[in-house]
């Protein structure tokens, strides 16, 4: 399909409803329609969202989909050749999948009008490098800016009171949660900041350039799909303060081969893992000690702040 006519008849456009019509390139929207779901997604060659002018519950603007009053992005027409993009300052809410999937911008420029960051917002995103969230911005939802491979840096506004960056990663204002690891940098290792009790959901999803993490003592629990698909990741240190690890955590970490277990064998065992973590379940494990152990393949230390396994030579 490259075109689809709709007719005054429909009222409603169901969630994924021309979800991959990877050549379809416009579709008018007639004044009848009054619901919109996720209904373009993954239209990879979508130039035009025309509205007629008689709609009352949404309009067009330069061929992407707004709410009627312009307070919400819906829908960016993600077939468009441009590689930067202005929203309106009439936007509040940049809404779900508004973006995703679009893999020509690379850049966005986000109004200080904008309070809410939906869902899945700018998912997939490849070649968005960096964006700056501005002191509005008051709620952004998990998956906002997940698989966004080349996105290096996300600043936030000094003034903002509900998120920060730190170091081009974003943070709640209290660095108690990483929100999202900017997934295109290039560094092969990364610590957690000691300030970190919560690491969100897919956080580090999609990373494919780091080869270890060291998670500090402050975290807890490991949600969903944190490390999912980072596929380069060969090892990774788990305190013991640890007692979950959620569903596919580290699913499709396919290089995991080494973890870091700061506790004890008997400890790791208490802690509640989802099955689905199969590559965590199955990498070598090794316990820490700082006194030399009479096994030496099951246990390691700190040499040079570096994790190493405790050898015979030792």
């Amino acid at each position: 399909l490259t075109s689809v006519v709709i007719p005054d008849s429909v009222t409603s456009i169901g969630e994924y409803a021309f979800s991959d019509c990877t050549s379809l390139t416009s579709v008018v929207i007639p004044n009848s329609v009054t619901s919109i779901g996720y209904a373009f997604y993954g239209c990879t060659s979508l130039v035009s969202i025309e509205v007629d002018e008689n709609n009352e519950t949404y309009k067009s603007i330069d061929g992407n989909l707004y709410n009627k009053a312009g307070t919400e992005l819906i829908q960016y027409a993600i077939g468009k050749t441009d590689t930067s993009f202005t929203i309106p300052n009439s936007v509040t809410s940049i809404g779900l999948h508004a973006f995703s999937g679009c893999t020509r911008l690379t850049s966005v420029v986000i109004p200080n009008s904008v309070t809410s960051i939906k869902q899945n917002a700018f998912s997939y995103c490849t070649n968005l490098t960096s964006v700056v969230i501005p002191n509005s911005v008051t709620s952004i939802e998990y998956r906002a800016f997940s698989d966004c491979t080349s996105l290096s840096n996300i600043e936030v506004n000094e003034n903002n009171e509900a998120y920060k960056s730190i170091d081009g990663n974003l943070y709640n204002k209290a660095g108690t949660e990483l929100i999202q690891y900017a997934i295109g940098k290039t560094d092969t290792s990364f610590t957690i900041p000691n300030s970190v009790t919560s690491i969100g959901a897919y956080a580090f999803s999609g990373c494919t350039s780091l080869t270890s993490v060291v998670i500090p003592d402050s975290v807890t629990s490991i949600g969903y799909d944190v490390f999912y698909k980072c596929t380069s990741l060969t090892s990774v240190v788990i305190p013991d303060s640890v007692t979950y690890i959620g569903g596919y955590a580290f699913s499709g970490c396919t290089s995991l081969t080494s973890v870091y277990y700061t506790g004890t064998e008997v400890e790791w065992n208490n802690i509640s893992i989802n099955s689905s973590n199969r590559e965590l379940i199955n990498a070598t494990r090794y316990y820490y000690t700082e006194i030399k152990p009479a096994e030496n393949d099951k246990y390691w230390h700190y040499v040079d702040g570096v994790p190493t396994v405790w050898t015979s030579e030792e």
